[in-house]
């Protein structure tokens, strides 16, 4: 299936091109996900942002699975081997940043002023992504985003929190 990519998501590393063929047999969120980055909020299809407890766990543990992986590729100086992973997870991170905050990714073009309108958000969050994108291949790079993962899993439990609180008023 051809998918036409946006021109507010066309920006290195994630797509240099205006579509890509996504194989019909790909079926779950990580598969999805890794071989068309941001492909819900493109797509408009199931709309995660609307139900971001069921979406946001899921990604976050995903990173957690893949982090032991980037870890080794970078402590055997392998950044090569941790290319392709470093783009998926840095996607992750921005679909779960904003997915928390109920929010659809419009376009990466403009991710700094749509990070800053964001309710929960890790600190710097702006400069820190700008950071990543320019360079996700580097090893201060992967420590920035694991940071940055860790930071959304207290910053996503703080929203539940805060919501189960303010349903019981």
């Amino acid at each position: 299936m051809k998918i036409d990519i946006p021109e507010a998501f066309q920006v290195p590393p994630f797509y240099n091109e205006s579509y890509v063929v996504k194989e019909d047999t790909v079926a779950s969120l990580k598969d999805i996900c890794q071989a068309v980055p941001f492909y819900y909020d493109i797509t408009l299809e199931k709309r995660p942002w609307k139900q971001k407890h069921t979406y946001v766990p899921m990604l976050l543990d995903w990173w957690k699975d893949e982090e032991p992986l980037l870890e080794h590729f970078y402590a055997k100086r392998n950044p090569k081997a941790a290319n392709k992973k470093m783009i998926v997870m840095t996607a992750v991170f921005i679909d779960a940043l904003f997915w928390m905050n109920e929010t659809q990714v419009q376009g990466i073009t403009t991710i700094a002023k749509k990070v800053n309108s964001l309710q929960f958000k890790p600190v710097n969050c702006e400069e820190r992504l700008a950071f990543i994108l320019n360079g996700p291949i580097r090893y201060h790079t992967y420590v920035q985003l694991k940071a940055m993962y860790v930071e959304l899993g207290k910053l996503y439990a703080k929203s539940k929190v805060l919501e189960a609180n303010k349903s019981k008023r």
